[in-house]
């Protein structure tokens, strides 16, 4: 669904969390992972977080770079953790999944500027240079306190572009889109990636091991044994630190691991067993209520 699709049913001057609330009554249960890109090329525009509802593991058939304004956060890109801070950006390539895991009571929202890449964009650039660094693996830069810190310009005058609409405003953020990439490709090798929380250390280690078998029966029990820890303890650990159960999670990751061999050209059933539906019925009822639309109508959808 694109913003202008979203502008239908809801009020724009409502705060996001009650606009998502409104969403989600006319079925759409992960906003986030629904959303579209209205342009071909580059879309951009701001957001903020004041709970930690409706944020859910999601994917984007786009680039999409976030610089926090505001927060003090941990990030989850595939399967590792990142603790956030304002001045970082966060790069999420194509098909990798990502939320931000906000804590229930949050002293100060959660602010980011947002740009999203289309990939026949961002092939252009690399057309046309070579030295134009890909992004292939997601990545957190850390600015604050670094020569690099006017990267944030970019964002701004993005967004302001995107804001105002002048005549050319979207060849303008096309060229500022460039000149971002350009300017994270130098800062990549210098920059500090955002350091890895130290919290996260046990369930990063559970997600990769449910990651690398989601064609398989995975249950909690058998996950808590391999971990030597009790059914409780690894629920527990789930709902604290990412505010979903342990099946929900693996629910969210087989549905976007699905998305992509359905990008890849799949047919429905071999996509249902590669991501651990024995049948199809039970993978088109999972996909329909997670992203509002069946895995037929997401293929026509990106085709």
């Amino acid at each position: 669904m694109r913003k202008q699709d979203v502008l239908k049913l809801v009020n724009p001057s409502l705060p996001k969390d009650e606009i998502r609330q409104i969403l989600f009554q006319h079925g759409m249960d992960n906003l986030y992972q629904e959303m579209e890109m209205e342009s071909p090329l580059v879309d951009t525009h701001q957001d903020i977080s004041f709970t930690s509802d409706h944020v859910v593991q999601h994917s984007h058939l786009f680039y999409e770079i976030i610089y926090c304004t505001q927060g003090d956060l941990d990030y989850l890109l595939g399967v590792r953790r990142y603790h956030i801070q304002t001045g970082d950006i966060i790069i999420a390539p194509p098909g990798t999944i990502h939320c931000p895991i906000l804590p229930k009571e949050m002293k100060n929202p959660y602010k980011r500027y947002v740009i999203w890449i289309s990939t026949s964009f961002a092939q252009t650039l690399q057309n046309r240079d070579a030295n134009i660094f890909d992004f292939q693996d997601a990545i957190v830069l850390r600015t604050a306190k670094t020569k690099w810190e006017y990267l944030n310009r970019f964002f701004i005058r993005a967004v302001r572009e995107s804001e105002a609409r002048a005549p050319g405003w979207q060849i303008c953020l096309g060229g500022i889109a460039s000149q971002l990439v350009v300017h994270l490709t130098r800062a990549a090798n210098e920059l500090q990636t955002a350091p890895r929380n130290p919290k996260g250390d046990m369930l990063e280690i559970i997600l990769d091991y449910v990651q690398s078998r989601l064609s398989e029966k995975i249950s909690i029990q058998e996950t808590a044994r391999v971990f030597h820890m009790s059914a409780s303890t690894l629920t527990h650990l789930f709902q604290r630190e990412m505010g979903i159960s342990f099946y929900r999670c693996v629910t969210q990751r087989r549905l976007v691991e699905s998305k992509k061999l359905i990008e890849l050209g799949n047919t429905m059933e071999e996509i249902s067993l590669a991501v651990g539906f024995q049948e199809y019925s039970a993978f088109y009822r999972a996909f329909k209520a997670e992203y509002g639309i069946s895995p037929m109508q997401y293929r026509k959808m990106i085709q």
